[in-house]
């Protein structure tokens, strides 16, 4: 379909980007706790943690990173050793960063154990369904 971007077939849905969404955060701080980086460095790192980057929107990431930044999350700074090419923007954790990673990370366990709950159930119907 025209406007549509695929990705092994699965369109970039609003509800997809919505669960997309829901582990945005704490991918890019899991991140930042890694090492420093900047924001493009950032976007292409999300994809070893199963995010599609044509489904997401680099201004979505710079806003996440304004608003944790807001939050006191983390701090930024300009790299001012990088010579070769504009100065860049370079992100860092804080102290209440690492705090609000693992706050978010053993949410985040507590929901897939829901998932995998709801999952099994929905299985198990799903079975006696075509039995019927």
């Amino acid at each position: 379909m025209p406007g549509r971007r695929r990705r092994e077939g699965i369109p970039c849905r609003p509800r997809w980007k919505r669960g997309l969404r829901l582990v945005l955060r704490p991918s890019l701080l899991l991140m930042l706790a890694e090492h420093d980086s900047h924001g493009y460095e950032l976007m292409e790192q999300l994809t070893t943690l199963g995010f599609d980057n044509e489904c997401l929107d680099s201004s979505v990431i710079y806003r996440d990173l304004r608003d944790m930044e807001e939050m006191g999350f983390i701090r930024s700074f300009w790299d001012e050793e990088d010579s070769k090419g504009p100065k860049r923007r370079v992100y860092q954790i804080k102290e209440q960063g690492w705090e609000r990673l693992e706050d978010w990370l053993e949410g985040l366990d507590q929901l897939r154990e829901q998932i995998t709950d709801l999952s099994a159930r929905y299985q198990k119907l799903k079975g006696v369904k075509g039995k019927s």
